[in-house]
């Protein structure tokens, strides 16, 4: 997929699984770069964040950190950088900028418009063809829930199962975005500027559980206990992957 979102439950190894995603192209690849970000910079260096796990995993592939800009450096040449996008504004900071590979940690917390601008920052000289990942948890109010629609069931609020990892192939045109199970279904659509069909984006959604960590399970039973004791509408969306929950006016609506 060129855009793939892994999301649902907390503790799933969705920013594990993010980290582990460079390591296909740094060890082999001079040019090849991937940008990781977080909202804001603390959320990158907290405790048990981003950089904290990285230095757990990228030494072990020869990686170099440069803690002062938050970058890896790798044998092959290839780069890891990890930074955030705090403000609208801050992907300014981004333009002319060539990324094969952009991480989003935790989508739901950057607007449409960071999403939609960083993904023209998403090009690739480098022979990988540029690609977005993405981790999530679930927020019936962001756009990224009408973004998935499609893999969650819109009455329960639950993943689809039988959706899981399918692609889906979208155009976006203006700021409508026109979906499809196959590119040949959007082939109709004709760029005004060149004549020839808009080359669509393929998507897919795969939900998380915290049972698929079975190494955290081992090492921190009682970290299911600690969601189990959210109120009702965190814990429906941190340990059960519901999209649809939300609190409105003291009520609960699923």
């Amino acid at each position: 997929a060129d855009i793939a979102i892994y999301g649902g439950a907390a503790g799933g190894g969705k920013s594990w699984a993010l980290l582990l995603e460079p390591l296909r192209h740094v060890t082999n690849n001079p040019e090849f770069g991937a940008v990781f970000f977080r909202r804001n910079a603390t959320q990158v260096k907290n405790q048990g964040g981003l950089w904290d796990e990285s230095m757990k995993l990228y030494p072990v592939a020869g990686g170099t950190p440069t803690s002062h800009t938050m970058q890896w450096t790798f044998p092959g040449g290839g780069s890891v950088r990890f930074g955030h996008l705090e403000h609208e504004h801050t992907v300014l900071n981004w333009q002319g900028s060539q990324i094969p590979l952009i991480c989003f940690d935790e989508l739901t917390h950057f607007s449409a418009k960071q999403f939609w601008y960083m993904l023209s920052r998403n090009r690739s000289m480098c022979g990988v063809r540029p690609y977005v990942r993405a981790t999530c948890n679930p927020d019936a109010d962001s756009w990224v829930a009408e973004f998935i629609s499609w893999w969650i069931d819109q009455d329960t609020g639950f993943a689809i199962p039988e959706r899981a990892g399918v692609l889906r192939w979208f155009i976006r045109i203006g700021d409508t975005i026109i979906w499809a199970d196959s590119p040949a279904e959007l082939a109709h659509h004709i760029n005004p500027l060149t004549g020839e069909p808009i080359p669509p984006k393929s998507v897919t959604f795969i939900p998380a559980k915290l049972s698929d960590n079975a190494l955290l399970m081992a090492a921190d039973p009682g970290y299911l206990a600690n969601l189990m004791a959210q109120p009702t509408v965190e814990r429906e969306r941190l340990l059960g992957g519901n999209w649809k929950i939300r609190p409105a006016a003291g009520l609960l609506f699923k």
